[in-house]
């Protein structure tokens, strides 16, 4: 293999690598994407799950709560 050829290999390599890098990087910011939308999606349901907590212990059907 001559000098050229292990050239032109190696400079395949770091172009395959750099896409791999490139990909990687695309990945990493659709994931933060998709986690802040999961964590925007988790704090309306902790806020409607509290909402209906709040709403139970007060009876929220229209009835008073029998205090047993």
């Amino acid at each position: 293999m001559t000098v050229t050829e292990r050239l032109d290999r190696h400079d395949r390599q770091i172009a395959s690598i750099r896409e791999l890098v490139q990909e990687g990087m695309r990945l990493v910011v659709q994931s933060r994407k998709d986690i802040r939308s999961l964590a925007v999606a988790q704090k309306r349901t902790e806020e409607n799950l509290q909402l209906l907590i709040n709403t139970m212990r007060r009876g929220g059907n229209g009835h008073e709560k029998s205090k047993g």
